[in-house]
């Protein structure tokens, strides 16, 4: 094989690594994880490495989410953002706090996973925002179920939440560096998930025994 062909070859799976719409599919799915750890760092990010045209970031002008890239829009999430870290650290708000996050996790879970997948039209968009919304929702879930309850040390509970400040903002640069990791993390919760239902199942069937 001649040098030229293999420079060919080579660009193309870099493509299909970084740029494709398999990469930003499985960057959609890590970024929709970390949506139900924080719901608007992941959102904040991806606005914010479109708008630099960073790495394997979506190129979202001329598509629905071109709004995202808008700076006072992009500012309005670190805003956003910034507000949820700090009420994440007060434990008497947990629960909620909870109750109100959940369902603004889900919906910016859609909308995260849909604006990744945006440059490869309608149907990628709507099939993909379904699937953030289920992602989103189930990280969310996993978190809540790992996370020690309102009456935790505070101590704890900061350190908890800090760690998880931490794990979604080296996420959100890591999936558009590396987008194929997300598909890993998306992975990972599916399995955490089913574990975490047959623990539960488990438990109840116990109480069950217990009580007979």
């Amino acid at each position: 094989m001649s040098p030229r062909l293999l420079v060919l070859d080579f660009e193309f799976a870099m493509d299909v690594i970084f740029n494709s719409i398999y990469a930003r599919a499985c960057m959609g799915a890590g970024l929709a994880v970390l949506t139900g750890l924080r719901a608007f760092i992941p959102i904040a990010f991806l606005a914010l490495y479109s708008r630099l045209e960073f790495a394997s970031a979506p190129i979202l002008d001329g598509t629905p989410f071109a709004f995202v890239e808008k700076l006072w829009f992009i500012i309005l999430l670190f805003a956003l953002a910034g507000i949820e870290i700090v009420i994440d650290k007060i434990p008497a708000f947990a629960h909620t706090r909870d109750q109100v996050m959940e369902p603004i996790k889900i919906i910016l879970g859609g909308l995260v996973f849909a604006a990744a997948m945006a440059p490869g039209g309608w149907i990628a968009m709507t099939a993909s925002g379904i699937l953030g919304l289920v992602i989103a929702g189930l990280a969310d879930r996993a978190r809540r179920t790992m996370t020690p309850a309102d009456g935790t040390d505070r101590g704890a509970h900061l350190l908890i939440s800090i760690y998880q400040d931490l794990a979604v903002l080296i996420g959100t640069l890591v999936f558009v560096l590396m987008p194929l990791i997300g598909a890993l993390l998306a992975f990972f919760l599916f399995l955490l998930t089913y574990r975490l239902q047959q623990r539960r199942k488990r438990k109840h069937k116990g109480l069950r025994i217990l009580k007979g």
